[in-house]
C-alpha cells in the first residue's frame, strides 16, 4: 500500500490572519518588547501614535494586565522592530478565540499533518460532531457524539495526536431506565486510557441506549476544523488515499451495511454538500453508484454501493472504527452469510 503524500498545515500562519484570534505570550518576551519600545520611543503612547494607531488604553492593557493578546496586533508590533514572526511563534504558549467556554489557551502543532488519519478522524467528525451545518446556530465548543466505544476511542486518540495536551470531558449519557454496575465507569476509564474525573453522567428520557459525547471547551478547535474544510476536500479531491480515508470517516458515522438476500453499502444524510462530495470521491475511485433521494424521509441523499462492489469497498475503504459495521462487510464481501445482517 503506497503511503500517502504528506501535507502539512502551518496553524500559526493560518490563525495569523484570524481576527478573533488572541495568543498566551512568554513573559520574559513581553518583557523585551516593552524595553525596546521604551529605548526607541520612551513612551508607549508615542509608539502607538506613530505606529499602531489603535485605542491607546487596549495598547497600555497588552503590556499591564492582558493574560491573552490580539495575535495580528502582536505581529504589527514584532514586525516594527523588524522581528521575525518566527522569534513571536516560538514564545507562544497557547491559543484563545472570542466565544471560547473554556477558561485557557489552547495548545496546537506548528504544523497539522493532513495525513490517512487526521483524514479519517476530520470526516467522522463531520459526520457526527457539532459543526452547524443544521443552520440553527453556530457551534462555539467542539463536540462528539456516538454510542459506539471503540469510535469514541478512536476519537480520543485523534485529538490526543492532532490536538495534543488539551483538556477534553466525556459525557456518558444513559437512558432513564438503564442502571450501570458500580464498576461501569471504572471499566470505562480504563477502556478509553481517560481520567474518572473527565466523565460526566447525565439521564435523558429520549435514549434508548447509551450515547457518549466528548467535549473540548475552546472554540478555537471547532473554528479550525470548519475553517480548513475546504483545505481538506482538495487534497483529497486529488489524491486517492486520502479520499479512501475520508470515505471511511463518513462511513463510520453514517453508513450502514446491510446482508441478507442482497448486500450493499449505504450511506445517507441531510447535507447535500456532503453527500456530493462523497459521491465525487468515489466516482474518482471507479464506483459505479448515484445519488438517490427518500421518498418517504423528506431531505434524505443516499448512495448505494451494490454486491458487485461490496469486495472492492472492502479491501479499499471499509468502516474504520465501527467494528460491528466492519465484521458484518467482511461477511458480505466473502458471501458468508449466517443470519440476517444489517447495521
Amino acid at each position: 500500500m503506497n503511503k500517502a503524500t504528506k501535507n502539512k498545515l502551518d496553524l500559526f500562519d493560518f490563525l495569523s490572519k484570524n481576527e478573533s484570534i488572541y495568543v498566551q505570550i512568554q513573559p520574559d518576551f513581553l518583557l523585551k518588547i516593552r524595553e525596546l519600545i521604551k529605548s526607541n520611543f520612551k513612551t508607549l503612547k508615542s509608539f502607538n501614535n506613530k505606529y499602531l494607531r489603535i485605542e491607546y488604553p487596549n495598547l497600555k492593557h497588552d503590556f499591564r494586565l492582558a493574560q491573552y493578546h490580539h495575535f495580528i496586533r502582536w505581529l504589527k508590533i514584532i514586525k516594527c522592530f523588524k522581528i521575525n514572526k518566527e522569534i513571536l511563534y516560538e514564545n507562544i504558549i497557547g491559543f484563545r478565540v472570542s466565544g471560547s467556554h473554556g477558561k485557557t489557551s489552547v495548545k496546537l502543532l506548528r504544523n497539522l499533518e493532513i495525513n490517512e488519519k487526521f483524514v479519517e478522524g476530520y470526516s467522522l467528525y463531520i459526520a457526527e460532531g457539532d459543526t452547524g451545518l443544521s443552520g440553527k446556530k453556530i457551534p462555539r465548543k467542539l463536540r462528539f457524539t456516538n454510542s459506539n466505544l471503540e469510535v469514541i476511542r478512536f476519537f480520543i486518540n485523534w485529538i490526543r495526536e492532532f490536538f495534543p495536551n488539551n483538556d477534553f470531558y466525556l459525557n456518558t449519557i444513559l437512558p432513564i431506565e438503564i442502571n450501570v454496575e458500580k464498576d461501569f465507569y471504572q471499566k470505562l476509564c480504563k477502556e478509553l486510557n481517560i481520567d474518572i474525573s473527565a466523565i460526566r453522567i447525565k439521564k435523558e428520557h429520549y435514549n434508548k441506549k447509551i450515547k457518549y459525547k466528548l467535549c473540548c471547551d475552546n472554540a478555537i478547535l471547532i473554528d479550525i476544523i470548519l475553517e480548513i474544510d475546504n483545505i481538506v476536500k482538495k487534497l483529497c479531491k486529488n489524491n486517492k488515499i486520502l479520499s479512501k480515508s475520508y470515505i471511511r470517516g463518513m462511513m463510520t458515522g453514517e453508513g450502514t451495511v446491510y446482508f441478507n438476500r442482497s448486500r450493499y453499502v449505504r450511506i445517507e444524510m441531510k447535507n447535500k454538500k456532503e453527500i456530493n462530495y462523497i459521491h465525487s470521491l468515489l466516482k474518482k475511485l471507479k464506483y459505479k453508484c448515484k445519488i438517490s433521494y427518500r421518498k418517504e424521509r423528506v431531505g434524505m441523499c443516499s448512495i448505494y454501493i451494490g454486491a458487485k462492489q461490496i469486495d472492492k469497498f472492502y479491501k479499499e475503504i471499509g468502516f474504520g472504527s465501527q467494528n460491528d459495521r466492519q465484521n458484518i462487510l467482511k461477511l458480505a464481501a466473502n458471501k458468508i452469510l449466517k443470519v440476517n445482517q444489517y447495521i
